[in-house]
């Protein structure tokens, strides 16, 4: 069809899985680097605050011990720049790589500080207590350190810049003459990185765009396909009012994708009419022009730091109770019945990728063995062993997708991956159902602590399920994982559903 299309080969999707950097590590590269870089300055602004007093202190009367008077201005100095720094909005990541701006916030919020400190002491009556020397010397040196500190952090920022760290990458999906406008005004702003321009219509559009210096690199398809491994961060729909049909689909096909799809201000009308459940939509820009966001990205920044970190902890806390478990479970299975202790089974995981799920064997291994077509496991069902059926209905034979977790491919809490043809089913049910895939997969969810496991004998039961995980993605936080492990033991582990 196109040669890039063709060059997107088995080996090179290869290379971007076992490289070291997942899809969800290179996002978090990107819109968490500003706000990794901001959190240090907070640091060490206060540190710089903290320290400027005591060198002062230093300079002025010698190496003798800080009086705890001073530690007190010290103390009450770094809380009340934390509150004014904040409410100031010193930290704003627009002036985090000017210089001026920055340090001029800065100083300007030092100065209130300050000012708020002395009428602290004149209020307070201890102003016989401080030298005057020592404060001038004090804020003096703190306000060299805090222009110090934006003029470092200003230099990181245009270094990550231009390293690509901060761009915005960008895919157009629709190749007219808009489509190409649009190309030629976003190319020309500094922090957006443009990915290409896709359209179904590649054939007959790809004459025009070469004239206008741009080249189609294919279809919808072809973008779908590479934004499974390649690091892309908003979609924008750009199609003629004509195309009201393509629109719909490509909002539903981009659901599975972890990235932010954003449609044209055009379609606007058909799109809420057709998305109710887009009542959070935004109006937002992009280089300046108007967009709408009709799907944003699950886990935004520190999210997926933060994630990252608790299945980290989870891990670590879980393995050495989990792991002498495993061995014995493992050696049960292999007394009850021959065959291997482990089940493997296709799934599809973040920005549907598939991936091999573990699990201990619990069916004969005649009847474990994946054939394509996934047969559902029913109540009683014969082909369960007796230690299987124990494993079953206490949840324990998902203890190694632990090893999931560790390679990447799953959270400890997520939504559940289902098998692959059931999912293809499913979605023939709700137009949504894709939208799991905007994170990885979990051992434990929001579904599984409210009862919502086991076989799906009707459609209501399914929808209720999916409604408990996009639930769960639209509103995660930290808190509400806790929420959900604490309740797994009780709820989620043994429950009539689990057979």
């Amino acid at each position: 069809m196109t040669g890039s299309a063709d060059d997107f080969s088995a080996e090179r999707v290869s290379h971007d899985l076992t490289a070291g950097m997942t899809t969800e590590g290179r996002k978090l590269r990107r819109q968490g680097w500003v706000a990794a870089l901001l959190l240090v300055m907070r640091i060490v602004d206060l540190m710089v605050i903290w320290l400027g007093g005591l060198v002062a202190h230093w300079v002025r009367f010698g190496l003798v011990p800080v009086p705890g008077l001073v530690m007190l201005a010290l103390t009450f100095a770094v809380m009340m720049s934390t509150v004014v720094f904040n409410l100031g909005k010193v930290y704003s990541p627009g002036e985090a790589d000017n210089f001026w701006a920055a340090a001029s916030r800065v100083l300007a919020h030092w100065a209130l500080v300050c000012l708020l400190l002395i009428a602290t002491v004149f209020l307070a009556r201890v102003g016989a207590s401080y030298s005057r020397g020592w404060a001038t010397l004090w804020m003096t040196i703190s306000a060299l350190g805090l222009v110090g500190v934006r003029a470092v952090g200003a230099t990181f920022m245009r270094r990550a810049r231009a390293g690509g760290n901060l761009v915005t990458r960008v895919a157009i999906i629709g190749g007219d003459e808009s489509g190409l406008q649009l190309y030629h005004y976003l190319k020309q702003q500094g922090h957006i990185e443009l990915v290409g321009v896709y359209d179904d219509r590649f054939a007959r559009l790809q004459q025009r765009a070469l004239e206008q210096g741009v080249t189609l690199l294919g279809t919808a398809q072809d973008f779908l396909k590479r934004a499974r491994y390649e690091s892309v961060d908003c979609v924008v729909i750009n199609l003629p009012w004509s195309s009201e049909h393509r629109v719909r689909e490509m909002v539903e096909v981009l659901q599975e994708l972890a990235i932010e799809v954003q449609i044209c201000p055009e379609g606007l009308n058909f799109v809420v009419q057709s998305f109710p459940l887009l009542k959070n939509s935004i109006a937002t820009t992009l280089g300046g022009l108007p967009m709408f966001s009709v799907s944003r990205r699950p886990l935004d920044g520190w999210g997926w730091l933060i994630k990252g970190i608790e299945d980290g902890i989870l891990i670590t806390l879980l393995t050495p109770v989990v792991l002498p478990v495993c061995l014995l479970i493992a050696l049960a299975i292999k007394l009850d019945s021959p065959g291997p202790v482990l089940f493997r089974q296709r799934r599809k995981g973040f920005n549907g990728r598939e991936f091999m799920v573990y699990k201990f064997r619990t069916m004969r291994a005649a009847d474990s063995v994946p054939t394509g077509v996934t047969k559902a496991t029913l109540r009683d069902d014969p082909r369960i062993t007796f230690v299987g059926n124990i494993l079953r209905r206490t949840s324990l034979d998902e203890l190694p997708q632990l090893f999931n977790v560790l390679r990447g491919e799953m959270s400890i809490i997520g939504p559940r991956p289902h098998a692959v043809d059931h999912d293809e089913q499913f979605a023939r049910i709700i137009r949504q159902y894709y939208s799991r895939h905007r994170v990885r997969p979990g051992i434990t969810g929001w579904a599984q602590v409210n009862g919502l496991r086991g076989t799906i004998e009707e459609d209501a039961q399914i929808r209720r399920r999916v409604a408990h995980d996009l639930w769960y993605i639209e509103n995660w936080s930290i808190f509400f994982d806790l929420r959900i492990l604490l309740m797994t033991p009780f709820v989620g582990l043994i429950n009539r559903n689990a057979y």
